[in-house]
């Protein structure tokens, strides 16, 4: 099957173990790799982007990987980030994280994939990184629906990483600040996304990629992670586009990010419920039993964030670069509870934040898109007779990046077939271009931040119309 820019995309054909003469091979500055072919596209798994963060450099700063002599072979992932898992029943999970590899997991966990239909130097093919969802606790750049294959099979380079979760990634605490040359604490999952970008950055090149057309994309947390990194000067010169789903930085439920004291003051809070230990002490415990208690996310923390993100974008100071943002029909439907409006909870967590990003971007005159997922999956069997999800949040995951087979209990349909490689075909454009529009597409105008700017509705068909939820009330745009 072709796809939209002439490349071939790959269903599936021959591998060639890493180590064969005929293995992909490519030379970052670390060390040599050496991956394997899955059909047309050339993977490499596992590799480090930062030094194992355990011991003294837990709660630290990502440093940089070791260097590595000889061809280091590439065809297992990574660990994954200690984390817990959702109920194994739930829609949540069988969407997200009922993949065919048992979950391996450690504190040593900042490795990243490489996906490209070629590893040639100098090729100089767009690359998208993909950040996970999970609501910094759940997920990692290994899990079957964020293959990249399907993806790279239409000319791109395509890029998944693991960041530290929960306490781990972002725990915030006076002690660790007293550490840091800047007085920061907290973001430590953030700090490893950067350092990933510092990587791909300096290496995409060596797999194909480049380094000045870099997309970030991500769903859930992850467009969250993206939303705050157009507001963190370090990030800017990483990417020059974003693509975020279901998710967003600003007009969160919750409020604006917490500064550092507030931050620390949870932490320390958190740290009684360890009997009161310093930062030496916490550091003595289990990074398991670290990670199932508290629930943690990005701060303020004066080193990446130096101020909120709601902050930089109500004055129009975020990286001014091309977006994509959308949401789903049904968010709120696995998060309300018995007593809530579904439609109320997805409209304040998820539907009306993602509105205010795309609002609050392009009212600086930076192109900017916005979407809605309308298509219920078919659901698989086994879930509990439960209400209806619908359009549930992450629904859209195995159609933006063309993975309805990474799901194969699910009863797909044609109709979800055809769907999902337009949707990957259009992201795939827009990490290519900077503008997803096309000749396959109706017509799909810039949003302009009114409630009556249309939006491309992606569902049984795909056409231009205006959201009809609410989105936070209309104040003044700066």
């Amino acid at each position: 099957m072709s796809g939209p820019y002439g490349v071939t995309q790959g269903t599936g054909g021959s591998r060639v173990r890493a180590g064969g003469a005929g293995a992909p091979r490519a030379h970052p500055g670390a060390g040599r790799l050496v991956g394997e072919w899955d059909g047309p596209v050339a993977v490499f798994r596992g590799i480090p982007f930062a030094a194992p963060p355990v011991g003294d450099l837990r709660w630290r700063p990502p440093r940089p990987a070791a260097r590595w002599d000889g061809e280091r072979r590439a065809e297992q992932f990574g660990p994954a980030p200690l984390q817990p898992q959702p109920p194994s029943d739930s829609v949540m999970y069988r969407t997200n994280f009922a993949d065919r590899r048992a979950l391996v997991m450690s504190e040593d966990c900042l490795y990243l994939n490489v996906w490209t239909p070629d590893p040639a130097p100098g090729t100089g093919l767009p690359v998208m990184v993909w950040i996970h969802g999970g609501g910094n606790r759940y997920g990692h750049g290994s899990q079957d629906i964020h293959d990249g294959r399907a993806l790279a099979g239409r000319g791109q380079v395509v890029v998944t990483l693991n960041h530290r979760l929960g306490a781990l990634g972002f725990l915030a605490h006076p002690g660790l600040a007293a550490e840091d040359d800047l007085d920061a604490s907290g973001n430590y999952g953030l700090l490893d996304i950067v350092a990933a970008l510092t990587w791909i950055r300096t290496h995409v090149a060596a797999f194909g990629g480049d380094p000045d057309r870099i997309t970030l994309a991500g769903n859930s947390a992850g467009a969250a992670h993206i939303c705050h990194l157009m507001a963190a000067p370090t990030a800017r010169p990483h990417f020059r586009a974003a693509l975020g789903q279901s998710a967003s930085g600003v007009g969160r439920a919750e409020g604006p990010l917490p500064g550092p004291a507030e931050a620390q003051k949870r932490g320390l809070a958190y740290a009684e419920e360890f009997g009161g230990r310093d930062v030496e002490g916490l550091r003595r415990i289990s990074g398991v039993e670290l990670i199932v208690r508290g629930h943690f996310g990005p701060v303020v923390d004066g080193r990446v964030l130096t101020e909120p993100t709601d902050a930089v974008f109500a004055t129009g100071r975020q990286h001014r670069v091309p977006l994509l943002v959308g949401s789903n029909r049904d968010e709120g439907t696995v998060y309300a509870s018995a007593d809530e409006d579904a439609g109320a909870v997805g409209d304040a967590r998820f539907v009306g934040p993602v509105w205010q990003w795309a609002r609050s971007h392009a009212a600086t005159g930076t192109p900017t898109w916005i979407y809605r997922f309308d298509r219920r999956p078919p659901l698989p069997p086994g879930l509990p007779e439960l209400p209806d999800p619908g359009v549930h949040h992450t629904a859209e995951l195995p159609y933006v990046l063309d993975n309805l087979d990474r799901r194969p209990d699910w009863p797909w349909q044609d109709t979800d077939r055809r769907l999902a490689a337009l949707m990957a075909d259009t992201w795939a454009r827009f990490v290519a271009t900077g503008d997803p529009g096309g000749p396959d597409l109706p017509p799909w105008p810039r949003f302009t931040g009114p409630r009556t700017s249309p939006a491309m509705f992606f569902g049984d068909t795909v056409r231009q119309d205006v959201l009809s939820r609410p989105a936070p009330p209309d104040g003044p745009q700066k």
